[in-house]
């Protein structure tokens, strides 16, 4: 009786497991999703040449993949940015707190991360790479507005 009660108490605990998991995997999901679909919805408008009347060069299929790999590697609970896109063709997410503590991070297709950012009487701008988590540089950056 002890070990059917014991194989009973581990599948417990592995459905218990599971569960879990799939709800924080769900809340993030749910977390993600607004900041998710703006991106979505500027690709899609803003993916085609000359999307703002201006010569604007097309965000490319590639850049929307890192935009979103770097989206999807921020850690949980972290701060959303609101996206936009330059006539580069990149993507920008951009963390504002105040009207002097701004960052803007442009995303462009090889993973490359420039940004620039006010943080009070102070400046900083600078490039990092994105391989496949969010760079410890970037995550500073917007802890310190």
């Amino acid at each position: 009786m002890a070990i059917a009660t014991s194989g009973y108490f581990a599948e417990s605990l592995d459905r218990a497991a599971r569960l879990s998991r799939k709800a924080l995997q769900d809340s993030r999901a749910i977390g993600n999703q607004h900041v998710l679909e703006q991106l979505s919805d500027v690709y899609r408008e803003c993916r085609t040449p000359d999307w703002d009347g201006y010569g604007a060069m097309p965000v490319e299929q590639d850049t929307m993949r890192c935009a979103y790999c770097i989206l999807e590697s921020l850690p949980h609970g972290f701060p959303q940015p609101s996206i936009g896109a330059e006539p580069d063709g990149q993507l920008t997410f951009e963390w504002r707190t105040a009207p002097h503590r701004v960052l803007s991070v442009s995303v462009d297709p090889n993973g490359d991360l420039h940004y620039a950012g006010v943080f009070g009487p102070n400046k900083k701008y600078g490039s990092m790479a994105f391989f496949t988590s969010a760079p410890d540089e970037l995550l500073q950056l917007v802890r310190e507005l």
